[in-house]
């Protein structure tokens, strides 16, 4: 039987063609992804012919074309694609290989899909949860690490802004932004279900503030995209590095609560292993405690963050004879000239660095200390600097007067409010957007905080190391479109983060261990964890041979 004829415009050679170790990722991801019957049950629920494009061939190729097209997610790109596979590819998927597919199955597949995900018939099923299945499936066999960063990036819609001077409505809680609210709508923009501007012909698309780069306004029209990736485990481990994939994804129109979309992207990690430690951006910490730091909280999270400017400072503790300075509770007695100290920032120099970190080393004798851990309700007992295993001395803890004179003495009276020989109950509400593990602006500090750049390096991935999200990228329109499109690309971007990762150390991937794969060809000149050659190799003798 031949294939029916296709007018002339419809005919094209383009194919992208697919290596073997991509296909045989994508076709164990397929397997092992819990959406597959999902997706199944949605293409079989239908009248009418049988439909040619299967279950397996349609999810086997939006996960493979981001391995092949790095600059969008068209659906004609796609259809090239499946247009691509040998016979063999074809078979395993369950397409005859003669089958014909065409441009109008691939987008309906996927219209299907966004529909099934936000109609009731399938109520367990969304396009958030479809998307994290595929990230879980990507993932299968590579542990967390037990520390994690979080962080948004912007996702632009397609529909082009319709009308000037827009207003950047975004939640309240949001750090101060360039105030044009003042500048008129021409004409008024009509307003969505949330209350908020809709300035394009996307629905769900709504105004965000960016960190401008590259020529970019700091504004743009479209979702903001959360994702978790994972970090070293301790500042110690910090020099062996470790691969930064997409542990969750919650895609929310563009300047909804942070606090809000961040956990619900903490609910969607797996269980991690201690010490739970959550690096998020400032942008998290500075909502209100209530939608952020405490849920974290009491998820087990460890919360570190970098404390925004209107948050530093000094303020009343919860009791008398104590005071907040950045976040760490001290005693009064606190010498004048260590209340106000500048963080360690990466642009001072090494005698600025060594200078800061002395003081803040001194300024950290005075504080209180962890004495156990938060209990389940919430409650945390700190000690002062002059209690058990002391840090200063002190006459009203006459046990401490017995330390080492070089350790700092303060003169306190009988009569004078000072916490350095009390022990505090601290809870939830106390200060919790500031409260960290370590003093804010010191080394330790510096070492954990910046191990959120895992989160940025997996963010120039997406935008241009291994793929190039920009605007019109994903062509279309709805919030349930880009999600289902971007956990496709982030899905394939994990598969080749861990390949490529583990290549370069010249170890099998969790992939390639599934699929028995022969170990790689190890080198003696390159480090078996960094993969970098030593010095000692890369130098050449510069003595001339013997004639």
């Amino acid at each position: 039987m031949t294939a029916p004829t296709q007018p002339l415009h419809a005919v094209t050679a383009d194919v992208n063609r697919t290596e073997s170790w991509q296909w045989h990722r994508v076709l164990a991801v397929v397997q092992q992804c819990t959406a597959r019957r999902f997706v199944a049950g949605v293409f079989e629920h239908r009248r009418g012919a049988h439909r040619v494009l299967t279950t397996d061939a349609f999810l086997a190729a939006y996960l493979t074309h981001s391995f092949l097209v790095k600059d969008n997610l068209h659906q004609t790109q796609i259809t090239n694609t499946i247009r691509g596979w040998t016979p063999s590819q074809r078979i395993a998927v369950g397409l005859a290989p003669d089958a014909v597919i065409t441009y109008k199955m691939v987008t309906d597949g996927l219209a299907r899909l966004g529909r099934a995900c936000e109609s009731a018939t399938y109520p367990d099923w969304d396009a958030a949860r479809f998307a994290q299945s595929l990230l879980d499936a990507s993932l299968q066999g590579h542990s967390p690490t037990g520390a994690v960063a979080l962080d948004s990036t912007d996702i632009e819609t397609w529909g082009r802004i319709r009308y000037r001077k827009p207003l950047v409505d975004a939640d309240p809680d949001t750090p101060a932004r360039p105030d044009h609210s003042d500048l008129p709508h021409i004409p008024d923009a009509p307003k969505g279900h949330d209350g908020r501007y809709i300035y394009t012909r996307d629905p769900d698309a709504r105004m965000g503030w960016r960190s401008a780069s590259q020529g970019e306004q700091n504004h743009f029209c479209g979702y903001d995209a959360h994702v978790i990736t994972d970090v070293p485990a301790s500042p110690k481990s910090a020099e062996r590095p470790v691969p930064h994939v997409a542990r969750t994804l919650c895609l929310a129109p563009a300047g909804r609560h942070k606090g809000v979309c961040g956990i619900t992207a903490l609910d969607a990690l797996p269980p991690l292993p201690p010490p739970q430690e959550l690096i998020a951006d400032r942008a998290y910490n500075f909502t209100r405690p209530t939608t952020f730091t405490i849920p974290a909280w009491q998820r087990g999270f460890t919360t570190i963050y970098d404390l925004h400017p209107n948050q530093r400072g000094r303020r009343p503790g919860p009791v008398a004879g104590t005071q907040w300075i950045d976040g760490t509770l001290y005693t009064t007695c606190l010498p004048e000239g260590l209340v106000d100290l500048a963080p360690l920032t990466r642009d001072m120099t090494t005698e600025q660095r060594a200078e800061i970190e002395r003081l803040h080393q001194l300024r950290g004798a005075y504080a209180f200390t962890p004495h156990g851990s938060r209990d389940p309700d919430g409650r945390r007992r700190y000690r002062g600097p002059a209690v058990t295993h002391p840090s200063i001395r002190s006459p009203k803890a006459p046990r401490s007067m017995r330390e080492d004179f070089r350790k700092p003495t303060v003169y306190c009276t009988g009569d004078t409010a000072c916490g350095c020989a009390i022990t505090v109950t601290l809870y939830d509400t106390d200060e919790p957007n500031l409260r960290m593990p370590m003093q804010h602006g010191t080394r330790e500090w510096e070492d954990s905080y910046y191990r959120r750049e895992g989160i940025e390096s997996l963010f120039g991935d997406l935008k241009g190391n291994r793929l190039d999200v920009h605007r019109g990228a994903i062509r279309g329109f709805g919030l349930t479109r880009y999600t289902l499109l971007l956990g496709f690309a982030l899905a394939t971007m994990n598969m080749a983060i861990l390949r490529d990762w583990h290549a370069k150390r010249h170890r099998l991937d969790p992939w390639g261990e599934f699929l028995g794969e022969p170990p790689p060809a190890a080198r003696r000149d390159r480090h078996p964890a960094t993969g970098r050659r030593p010095a000692s190799s890369t130098r050449r003798s510069t003595q001339r041979p013997d004639r």
